[in-house]
């Protein structure tokens, strides 16, 4: 039987794995840091493997014996998925409970982002829809207070922002356009994955490199790259509804399946689930399949009115053709893109795999030259300085 580490992952597989937890795809690619030694490739190992070559019957038992506990565990582990699975896809269907309760999201966004997106935006537009947004208020003094953006008087001294008005105000339109769909997704961001704490950083990396990408290639498109940018960033409302639904549904199911083991004196079950912990392979399978829905479900309770975008990212969902030069086709350039210069980050791609995924994507002429000279993993806003 052919050993399934034996086999490299595909790109897609690999950026999906290093999104949920690096080191795991380093360990599944056989990348080993700099301390680190094999043991059968020291001398001590060649030594030590023939004294162990005695006891090969010992561990030839033992070895059986842990596949036949392994495939338990398996079975238990996909009864729970079973029922976790149940959960999750209930708890979707709810589109409301979901942009409120796990998104963390209010309706007021969809006023804010119609507000944003008009060509003469203005901040008396925008500012009853930021107000009515509690949390939008720390994040902006936060920025706005910040050595890039703070500003000084005319006697040197430095002006410290209080109100959302001024803040809104100093930031600017253009600035705010970029910031506000990123604060926004922020406040969508999952929080608790463990044990996987790196989720977060790398799905805001992923989101942010996707929406700066689909930003410079609108206008290829004769696209509105505002429109484009928002359309991205908030293309990942799905996986970020997953995500937090996922962990958050897995410790309730993990411990009510506990307590009923234990209760019922099931002692080897109750051994199998506390070797249980959350699966990246079921995590990734979840988001493939279901991300896009999510994200077109809340596209449609956002109830945007200036902003035409719900009907794209119910097509990103329906469609697997998609049509050039259309929100969807940029979407996936934009993701496509992205995947690639982070798996090349983490190098974990080589450059005879890039060149096809590249290819298959129809980069409009010079697209892919004018990207080159784009930082996408930083968000293009401009200080009073620059």
């Amino acid at each position: 039987m052919t050993n399934p580490t034996s086999t490299r992952p595909s790109v897609d597989e690999r950026f999906e794995r290093l999104l949920i937890s690096p080191s795991q795809i380093q360990k599944i690619l056989g990348k080993q840091g700099p301390a680190e030694v094999r043991f059968d490739q020291s001398e001590q190992g060649d030594a030590r493997r023939r004294l162990l070559d005695v006891e090969r019957i010992a561990r030839e038992s033992k070895r059986k014996q842990a596949q036949s506990e392994a495939a338990y565990v398996a079975k238990v582990n996909s009864e729970l998925h079973d029922v976790l699975l149940s959960e999750i896809t209930e708890s979707l269907s709810y589109t409301s409970d979901v942009f409120q309760d796990t998104l963390q999201l209010s309706e007021e966004i969809g006023g804010l982002i119609d507000a944003l997106s008009v060509r003469v935006a203005s901040v008396s537009k925008l500012l009853p829809h930021a107000e009515a947004l509690p949390w939008l208020y720390d994040d902006l003094m936060q920025i706005v207070n910040s050595p890039r953006f703070r500003r000084k008087d005319n006697k040197g001294k430095v002006i410290v922002v209080e109100t959302m008005k001024t803040a809104l105000s100093f930031l600017g339109i253009e600035n705010l356009r970029v910031l506000l769909p990123s604060l926004i997704l922020k406040r969508a961001m999952p929080q608790v994955t463990d044990p996987y704490p790196n989720i977060k950083v790398n799905l805001t990396r992923f989101a942010h490199a996707t929406s700066v990408t689909a930003r410079e290639l609108a206008p290829f498109y004769s696209l509105n790259r505002d429109h484009a940018y928002i359309f991205s960033m908030f293309s990942f409302f799905g996986r970020c509804a997953i995500i937090r639904l996922y962990f958050r549904l897995f410790d309730m199911v993990h411990q009510h399946m506990l307590r009923e083991t234990q209760q019922d004196k099931e002692t080897t079950k109750f051994a199998a689930l506390q070797q249980i912990t959350p699966s990246p392979l079921f995590l990734m399978t979840l988001q493939d399949e279901l991300a896009h829905k999510v994200s077109a479900d809340m596209f449609e309770h956002l109830l945007l009115k200036r902003l035409p975008i719900s009907h794209a990212m119910r097509e990103c969902a329906d469609n697997p053709a998609l049509t050039e030069g259309t929100l969807p086709k940029l979407l996936k350039q934009a993701s496509t893109y992205a995947q690639i210069r982070m798996l090349h980050r983490s190098k974990l791609v080589e450059f005879s795999e890039v060149k096809p995924i590249l290819t298959e994507q129809s980069y409009p002429t010079n697209a892919l030259e004018r990207l080159k000279t784009v930082d996408i993993f930083t968000l293009p806003v401009t200080s009073v300085d620059e």
